[in-house]
């Protein structure tokens, strides 16, 4: 069973902010270390929590103060609980009930037993034990008649015959803190909320049970303090748990890397040992005055008896200092031994978790480098044939059943790249390839690809490029494309009988210029609360619009770190019902100038045609939909179905270009490309691929392949012709 109450060990604090009222409030000097003290504690600085809480414990030993000296040993063994040597701390929080007894302070008595039981239940996991001690608080709470102690006591008692499974007596324990709620009080909110959660999940009313989780995350405020982000991030553990449990795996996701930013941020591999060289100074310091107390003790019977034996009185002494001289040696050399071992343990486990970590990556990649062609190579064979049977069939257009399956096919093939890149951008799996494109050229094809969307929905694209733009620019052409897909595709999916506004310009700003991208649309807009979280990964907004609008919520989070990437910026501007703009500004890099005027030279060629063509494909489907593009397009071909067959053809013919498969049997593109290489012949082979497009682009740049350049399925024949035009 998930052992949800670990969340409520932080009424320890609770209880400490009216501590400090049973160690004589009118003493300013003890009150002044006491919250000083409390305030490490609380801000997880132990050294300088430690230091007061001796320094209160001196002086209250020295002055008898048996309440200061209970006060001081609870913070003490608040800290050693903290972090994690529990025998200390009960050692210290029995001290401390002892001291508690001897000044009749039944409130600071009450506190410790609450912490004693918090120790033996949530630490060291023994329910009956922490139920004795929590029953022992809960009989002084009603003494002492203080309504916010008793809920406490009363939550405590609920958490454990909650744990016990005895469900009816924790409900009990609950309905009687209801009584007592208040709203305001972050403490009591968050311990009756978790309980009344993990008591529905046990009763399986899971509606209530998220109801109840979520307002631990919702409807508290925390507070910007060390302590309480610990707690928060315990609650972030229990609500991921919740959602992995009953399979909503986005929500449990998010909160699952709302849990891992948090502790990434507490953890800290210093304060074991600081706690560590602490203690030991503590454990002196009592060893110190009890010798003292024995001397002091010692002098008075001297008095009494008239004795005049300074010299012996002096010799004992100057012995109880060299004794605890030694003692305080010794346990620095028991502590310093200790603490190599464990730092050698500690850098061992690192070694295995880095280990670890680094062949998890590798699968990941491994993983997304199969699903990546696993699942674009039917695709290829869906996309393609949907395009064949519009081109033969023109009345198949009116179809709603055709119109279904090519949006669908489209939207698919989105969410999988979606996915794709997300954890290919996280790795910083990712390299820019920058060439001169034509930009007009190239927002023309996306505008055309995109029209099909924007009719499903009664949307217009409007398009307009400033005059100051240059008709060439250098960027990297698939990025820059994928940011413009994703912020067209969205503005579109959220705008209906509308308009949709691309706009480009050039800005001058810092005595640099930009390309200043616009994307508007008169969509149903953001509420304002959402716009610092849309570019997140996995947030989809709740419009409240009674309209639905299905994604992966990983569009604008690639957007967003592909613009970092860019060293460039974005922002967004809504307002509900009237629309939204988001704007980009990328660094503008001028194209060269020779390569300027090739392009233009080469744009004023006619369209190819009547080419030998060489496809090299395994899969039937796909030589089925390459084969009638060809045909559409009037040129010749052959179709060899794997890469030896390939090397067979191109010794006994010419062909203008190979269009080459990657992974086929006998032998793959790879072994095929490199073989063709050797042979001397130099025509142009271009990779159709389902596979990963950046490692193979990376080698053709090394020169390791043989390839030319790489096209990755689904694709339309646009895009094959120019990228054949390139190499003809």
């Amino acid at each position: 069973m998930f052992k949800k109450a670990v969340v409520f060990f932080w009424i320890l604090f609770s209880f400490q902010l009216s501590f400090g009222q049973g160690i004589g409030y009118k003493d300013k000097y003890a009150r002044g270390l006491y919250d000083k003290a409390l305030k490490g504690l609380n801000d997880l600085k132990c050294s300088e929590s430690l230091s007061y809480s001796q320094q209160l414990l001196e002086y209250a030993l020295k002055e008898n103060k048996y309440d200061m000296a209970a006060a001081s040993y609870n913070i003490i063994g608040l800290n050693f609980e903290e972090f994690g040597d529990l025998k200390k701390s009960i050692q210290y929080y029995n001290s401390g009930v002892s001291y508690a007894k001897l000044a009749k302070n039944d409130t600071i008595e009450n506190y410790l037993y609450n912490n004693i039981g918090n120790l033996y239940y949530f630490r060291l996991k023994d329910s009956n034990k922490g139920l004795y001690y929590y029953q022992k608080s809960y009989e002084l709470s009603k003494k002492l008649d203080t309504p916010r102690d008793i809920a406490f006591a009363e939550i405590n008692l609920a958490d454990v015959y909650l744990e016990l499974n005895e469900l009816d007596k924790g409900k009990y324990y609950l309905q009687l803190v209801e009584k007592k709620m208040n709203n305001n009080d972050y403490e009591m909110g968050m311990s009756y909320y978790s309980l009344m959660a993990y008591y529905y999940e046990m009763r399986n009313d899971l509606v209530n049970a998220e109801k109840n989780y979520l307002k631990c995350v919702s409807d508290f405020k925390y507070q910007d303090i060390e302590y309480h982000k610990s707690h928060q991030m315990d609650i972030y553990a229990m609500v991921y748990r919740f959602y992995k449990k009953y399979n909503k795996t986005e929500k449990a996701l998010y909160y699952l890397e709302k849990h891992d930013q948090l502790q990434d941020e507490l953890f800290s591999k210093e304060r074991n040992i600081e706690i560590k060289m602490a203690g030991g100074d503590i454990e002196a310091l009592e060893y110190k005055y009890k010798v003292q107390q024995i001397e002091t003790e010692k002098k008075i019977q001297h008095q009494k008896m008239k004795a005049a034996n300074r010299f012996n009185k002096v010799v004992l002494w100057f012995l109880g200092f060299v004794i605890i001289f030694l003692i305080f040696i010794f346990k620095g050399f028991v502590n310093y031994r200790t603490l190599s071992k464990k730092l050698s343990d500690y850098n061992f486990q690192l070694q295995v978790a880095r280990e670890k970590s680094e062949e998890a990556t590798r699968l990941k990649t491994q993983f997304l480098s199969n699903v990546s062609h696993e699942l674009r190579t039917p695709l290829y064979g869906v996309i393609g044939m949907a395009e064949i049977l519009e081109s033969e069939h023109k009345e198949i257009k009116k179809s709603p059943y055709f119109n279904a399956l090519k949006f669908s096919s489209q939207y698919l093939l989105t969410l999988i790249n979606d996915v794709l890149n997300v954890y290919k951008i996280e790795d910083n799996n990712i390299e820019f390839n920058y060439e001169n494109i034509n930009i007009r050229e190239e927002i023309g094809h996306i505008k055309e690809s995109m029209n099909v969307i924007a009719k499903s929905n009664k949307n217009e694209i409007i398009v307009s490029i400033a005059d100051d733009v240059p008709q060439f620019i250098k960027t990297d052409l698939t990025r820059f494309s994928q940011i413009l897909i994703n912020l067209v595709s969205n503005a579109l999916k959220f705008t209906k009988k509308g308009k949709v506004t691309l706009s480009l310009s050039l800005e001058n700003k810092d005595n640099n210029v930009f390309l200043k991208l616009e994307v508007k649309d008169t969509g149903i807009g953001i509420p304002e609360e959402y716009l610092d979280k849309i570019f997140e990964k996995f947030v989809q907004v709740d419009v409240n619009l009674q309209e639905q609008y299905k994604g992966t919520g990983l569009g604008l989070s690639i957007v967003k770190r592909l613009v970092e990437l860019f060293k460039g910026s974005i922002s967004v501007e809504s307002k509900i019902r009237e629309g939204s703009k988001f704007t980009v500004l990328f660094p503008h890099i001028p194209a060269d100038e020779i390569v300027i005027s090739e392009q233009i030279k080469e744009n004023s060629n006619s369209k190819l045609q009547n080419l030998n063509i060489l496809v090299v494909e395994d899969n039937k489907i796909n030589q089925m939909v390459t084969q009638k593009l060809l045909e559409k397009n009037g040129h010749n071909f052959q179709i060899a179905e794997n890469g030896l067959e390939a090397l067979l053809l191109v010794e006994e013919n010419k062909f203008d270009v190979i269009l080459m498969d990657i992974n086929m049997p006998v032998m793959n593109g790879i072994e095929a490309s490199i073989k063709i290489r050797n042979l001397g012949i130099k025509t142009p082979i271009i990779a159709l691929t389902a596979s990963d497009k950046e490692n193979i682009l990376k080698e053709i740049l090394e020169k390791k392949n043989g390839l030319t350049d790489v096209l990755v399925k689904p694709f339309e024949y646009a895009d094959l012709e120019n990228v054949i035009s390139r190499y003809i």
